[in-house]
């Protein structure tokens, strides 16, 4: 396991820096505004693919060792395919009734004449995420590391190309070039899922069906109610600040959340390991430690990152507006470590499959997030967000660790980390690096 979560921190590392690169590159080469219209077009993709998720997210990779693959595989692409086309729509014609009845009329939900390009990025992102989840459910983690880096460098390559070679300067430079990266993706990512494939009768799909709608149900909701949490400030900035403060924002918000590279690479490999070994008091044990590290990796990551003065994100954005990055980072950092902590114990929730906490975590977080949003973003705009994010992150993550408490029977100071922890810490690094064979947590 511990070649695993080492394996999956570095590939996230380097995505890290990748990702800023391009946030970099976005900011220099196609301005603020593009920037803001970029984030949004992310934003409805990521939304349908919320929905897609109910059966083609992580309900794959709970199922994959109780279902037959080739069952989960048809599941998981016809209901991809019908609910990315009708979801797409949807948010199409809700956006344009609210702007015609007035309810929110500089609302688009998908950036105006962009359409056909959510649609077509949605459906491909959301069968090579689907692939990912497949491959995370057989524990290829390794694989799953190569292909989404290897995504992230496509990426790059063929947005230097748009740019530099083609002399393309508008939004349609990042869009070719993360569509071109995600089909790369999905084309490679077939290839080792390949092996697992076996003749199988299709029938008893209804119960496979209605088992991953149960769990995806609640995961994804709670998905959906998270996302509105990540995310609602972005919508209520531009309405009320323009688009160029929406890219300013945005930024921000990708740096800080780029602190979660820890706690996604632990409970990314937590959650296999969880739903592969159905143990319920191993999985306690390996919640409380992965927890631990979290939280204090995440929370010396955040100093570093404050130690930053604006004049360094002024320098390498090339923009002058981009000096507010470190206000956004700054307002956000409780909120940043609360997470850090709630997305081990999210993964703990939906590994013993009671994602319904997630759900309630997230709804809860939401009711702050709206009714904070709309008191202090109008007065203080985009650290008025920031700080809305931050105190609905720190809401959510208190209700999961009070239902972990309750579960589990841990005590507050359960969660300190211990000096045996940290030799063992030391320990399994010492294994790893010397011999490759890193000692597990015991089962």
């Amino acid at each position: 396991m511990f070649r695993k979560i080492i394996g999956t921190i570095g590939t996230r590392v380097i995505s890290a820096f990748l990702t800023l690169l391009i946030s970099v590159l976005n900011a220099r080469l196609l301005g603020t505004a593009n920037v803001g219209t970029i984030s949004l077009i992310i934003l409805s993709v990521t939304f349908i693919q919320l929905f897609n998720n109910f059966i083609g997210g992580g309900a794959l990779v709970y199922m994959t060792p109780r279902a037959g693959f080739f069952k989960l595989f048809v599941l998981s692409y016809v209901w991809i395919l019908g609910v990315t086309i009708l979801a797409t729509f949807f948010f199409e014609i809700s956006g344009t009734l609210a702007q015609r009845l007035g309810v929110i009329p500089q609302l688009e939900v998908i950036p105006k004449g962009y359409f056909i390009e959510v649609l077509f990025l949605a459906m491909v992102m959301s069968f090579t995420s689907a692939n990912y989840m497949l491959l995370l459910g057989k524990e290829k983690v390794k694989t799953f590391n190569i292909l989404t880096l290897v995504q992230t460098i496509v990426l790059i390559a063929c947005l230097l190309a748009a740019v530099y070679i083609f002399h393309v300067r508008t939004v349609m430079a990042y869009y070719w070039a993360i569509l071109i990266s995600f089909l790369f993706s999905y084309f490679f990512s077939l290839f080792p899922l390949l092996k697992f494939f076996k003749a199988e009768p299709l029938k008893g799909l209804k119960p496979i069906f209605n088992s991953m709608m149960q769990f995806g149900i609640y995961a994804q909701f709670g998905n959906i109610f998270q996302l509105m949490n990540y995310r609602i400030g972005y919508y209520m900035v531009e309405v009320w600040f323009g688009r160029a403060a929406l890219g300013v924002m945005s930024t921000g918000f990708q740096i800080a959340e780029g602190l979660w590279i820890i706690s996604r690479s632990l409970a990314l490999v937590q959650f296999t390991r969880i739903s592969n070994a159905m143990d319920f008091n191993y999985s306690v044990r390996l919640t409380l430690i992965l927890s631990k590290i979290s939280l204090v990796v995440t929370s010396v990551a955040l100093m570093l990152l404050l130690a930053l003065p604006e004049s360094f994100y002024r320098l390498i954005y090339f923009h002058h507006e981009f000096g507010q990055v470190r206000i956004v980072i700054a307002c956000l950092g409780v909120g940043i470590v609360a997470l850090s902590f709630s997305m081990i114990l999210s993964h703990f929730f939906s590994g013993i499959n009671k994602p319904y906490h997630n759900m309630i975590s997230s709804a809860i977080g939401l009711v702050f997030t709206i009714g904070l949003g709309l008191l202090i973003v109008p007065r203080y705009g985009i650290p008025g967000a920031a700080i809305t994010a931050s105190v609905s992150y720190t809401i959510s993550t208190i209700y999961q660790l009070v239902v972990f408490i309750r579960m589990t029977r841990l005590k507050l100071r359960d969660f300190l980390l211990t000096r045996a922890e940290i030799k063992l810490l030391i320990a399994e690094v010492r294994n790893y690096t010397v011999r490759g064979e890193p000692a597990e947590i015991n089962q």
